[in-house]
């Protein structure tokens, strides 16, 4: 079948290979001008390494990425430990892929390689603004027609929408406006030897509070590693959505002052975090100012597809960032997709192909959307870090498309 992915993410490029290597025709249309753009590392827990190997791109992405060595969970105030899990060999043997983080730009990279390899056409430059399947449409175009801005337009038997929480087809399912209680984020790269005396390179590392958390990661052991502050702004409930930023998810320009009217500056940044541990506050005041993540809740959709088209990732289901799951459960949808579309022979039976994938991920995904951290029983009392009975539900992969 033609199959049209909208998006050239980490979600949008795994499903255009799954698909690919089944043996359908895929286009991918990304609105950016490459599509190895950069951005955080992203961290890939064995369900979604678990994809990736049976996509036969472990290994090079083993060549690329780091292995941290274990996973801490830390009180805010304290610094005091309060969980552990060993992110080494007992858990790459429980699960059978490793837990790993890479470069962003390194896995699309990766991926937009391997769907050249298998014929995918990769057309950036494409900004998508309409899909179409009415019977017209169709009666002409022989499929639903996705227009680009530059006059462009594409006909496929399927359009799959990888397009980010702001994604243009979610409103052909009726996506009601965000909403939420106004969390923001800031990043940071920094060089290891930021780190106190002590301090591991090898670990993610995860402070949390009642309306805060601070997280630490690898991106290159020895070398280099990425910081998260997130926090609740106390200035949302007064300027919420009307606010710069404050509708959908992504990146703006931080506020210049709480009082015109924006939310999640700076200043709250530094207030949120003016309790924390010493090593957290020293770590916050490294991070970057000028670029605030304001992240407002999408609950998942009821609905995944609509006849022809179908959703996947942040389109769909916006991950929290306490989880590192956004990318995983992107590829996890990519890898369902291909299953549901494998015995596809043709357009007449791809409504219920579309219906076999909302079936099997849309209960798993609303599970981990509204899990409040990897530990779902909660850390107390105390496990050995290589006791993964809270975290199999999580990090098990699951069953092979």
């Amino acid at each position: 079948m033609e199959i049209v992915v909208i998006g050239g993410g980490v979600g949008g490029l795994t499903a255009a290979l799954a698909l690919a290597l089944g043996g359908h025709r895929v286009q991918v249309l990304e609105r950016a001008s490459r599509f190895a753009q950069g951005g955080p590392g992203l961290r890939l827990a064995p369900n979604a390494t678990a994809v990736l190997a049976r996509l036969g791109l472990l290994d090079q992405v083993l060549d690329l990425c780091s292995r941290p060595r274990r996973a801490l969970l830390r009180d805010l105030g304290s610094g005091a430990e309060l969980a552990e899990l060993n992110l080494g060999a007992p858990l790459t043997a429980r699960y059978g892929t490793p837990y790993v983080v890479v470069g962003r730009a390194d896995l699309l990279s990766l991926l937009a390689d391997a769907c050249a390899d298998a014929d995918v056409e990769l057309r950036p430059g494409r900004e998508v603004t309409s899909v179409d399947q009415s019977q017209f449409a169709s009666s002409i175009m022989g499929g639903a027609v996705v227009a680009c801005g530059d006059g462009r337009m594409y006909a496929a038997d399927v359009v799959l929408a990888a397009d980010g929480a702001r994604s243009l087809a979610r409103a052909l399912l009726d996506a009601g406006e965000p909403s939420g209680d106004g969390w923001a984020a800031y990043r940071g790269t920094v060089p290891v030897d930021a780190l106190a005396d002590g301090e591991a390179d090898d670990e993610v590392v995860a402070w949390t509070g009642p309306d805060a958390h601070f997280t630490r990661y690898p991106i290159r052991v020895g070398e280099a590693y990425e910081q998260v502050a997130v926090f609740r702004s106390h200035l949302y409930p007064l300027a919420g959505a009307a606010s710069p930023g404050g509708a959908g998810q992504g990146a703006r320009p931080a506020p210049p002052e709480a009082a015109t009217v924006g939310w999640g500056g700076p200043e709250e940044l530094d207030e949120a975090f003016s309790w924390a541990a010493e090593q957290v506050r020293a770590a916050v005041r490294l991070l970057r100012r000028d670029q605030c993540w304001r992240m407002l809740d999408r609950a998942p959709l009821p609905s995944w597809a609509a006849d022809r088209i179908a959703l996947l990732g942040d389109a769909v289901h916006p991950m929290p960032a306490y989880l590192a799951q956004g990318a995983c459960q992107a590829i996890e949808d990519a890898a369902a997709l291909a299953d549901a579309l494998s015995d596809c022979a043709g357009p007449h039976c791809v409504t219920a192909a579309l219906a076999r994938y909302q079936a099997r991920r849309a209960p798993r995904a609303t599970r981990v959307s509204r899990a409040r951290a990897v530990w779902e029983a909660g850390p107390l009392p105390r496990r050995p870090a290589d006791d993964y009975a809270a975290s199999d539900w999580l990090y098990a992969p699951v069953e092979p498309f």
